[in-house]
């Protein structure tokens, strides 16, 4: 049986790559449900925190599933689309939750909150999907191993 494996170091250059994205997202998502800046870049220093977390329990669940994945000469293992887009509706379950609390506790305003939370599921779907994709082109810290 083949084991495909991504070292920890992938997941943490992962982690930070994503974390970037969604900094720059969190910030203006904040300022658009808000009309604030303030508030754009306290819910993204709160979320980069929690959800950086969060994205690396995600990451390392999902290395334990070998489901579409295949040997590539190329890339040392590819991971079909069908799994980014499994892995969207996981993460998206798993982080819609927070995206709502976050803004919702640093603003007492449900309104701004669902906004928030709205603009970050339809872009950051996006955002995750281009994100596992240029990642799955990337050979570093991905192994194969026969069992």
């Amino acid at each position: 049986m083949i084991k495909f494996y991504e070292g920890h170091g992938r997941t943490l250059a992962k982690v930070i790559s994503w974390r970037v994205l969604l900094t720059i997202s969190h910030i203006l998502n904040g300022f658009f449900a808000t009309g604030n800046w303030v508030v754009g870049f306290q819910i993204a220093g709160t979320a980069a925190i929690i959800n950086s977390f969060l994205f690396w329990i995600h990451e390392r669940g999902w290395n334990i599933f070998q489901w579409n994945r295949n040997v590539s000469q190329n890339l040392i293992f590819s991971e079909g689309n069908t799994r980014s887009l499994s892995k969207i509706i996981t993460w998206r379950i798993l982080i819609t939750g927070s995206n709502f609390l976050i803004p919702f506790i640093l603003t007492g305003s449900l309104g701004s909150a669902v906004l928030f939370a709205g603009l970050a599921t339809v872009i950051n779907m996006f955002l995750f999907w281009s994100h596992e994709r240029i990642w799955n082109f990337l050979k570093w810290k991905k192994t194969v191993k026969e069992s």
